[in-house]
């Protein structure tokens, strides 16, 4: 497999080895580069105002793209980030990405991190069935895409509503949200 790596590279085998030492860690490399570029296009959709559906949406759209695109990448990138081999600074990353999604979400929904721990393990449970159902997708298909991004969208949104309700707070999906609270940009 890193003879065909290296081969695809344009590098000599033994050129190929001095950049990585094992194939752990070639694989840590393309899973930090294929994580960085993923984040990328889900947070750079975070900046959505309008509905609250419409917020949910963005991301979620941007990550079954980014799937869609890259099949085999991302169910490398799921499937490893669930190895306990790997739960060290790759857990911390995934958490990092829950703390900055509660983050923007507190902008669009008042009240949303009061609690941020809460706040954060909501977010984790919607980027697991994200995943999941991203992956599942992937390998057997039984709905298109845009069925598979409204679905997860509407079941985003009850975990989200249900967290809100939780904290005293009633958003209507279907009144657009006030500007961000915050004066600085959601990026």
């Amino acid at each position: 497999m890193t003879g065909e790596i290296a081969e695809r590279a344009g590098l000599a085998r033994p050129n190929f080895y001095r950049h990585f030492a094992s194939k752990d860690e070639l694989d840590r490399a393309l899973a930090r580069r294929a994580y960085k570029e993923m984040r990328r296009a889900i947070t750079s959709r975070l900046d959505t105002s309008g509905f609250p559906l419409d917020v949910v949406r963005a991301p979620i759209e941007a990550q079954v793209n980014w799937a869609e695109q890259h099949p085999n990448l991302y169910r490398f990138l799921v499937l490893r980030s669930y190895q306990r081999a790997t739960r060290g600074k790759w857990h911390a990353e995934r958490s990092n990405v829950a703390t900055e999604l509660a983050a923007a979400g507190s902008r669009y929904f008042p009240g949303f991190a009061d609690d941020p721990d809460a706040a954060e393990s909501t977010l984790i449970a919607i980027i697991a069935l994200v995943d999941a159902s991203v992956l599942r997708w992937l390998d057997r298909p039984t709905e298109d895409r845009d069925q598979l991004i409204e679905r997860l969208t509407t079941q985003c949104w009850l975990l989200i509503d249900h967290h809100l309700h939780e904290h005293g707070i009633h958003v209507n999906p279907t009144q657009p949200l006030p500007q961000p609270s915050s004066a600085e940009p959601v990026n």
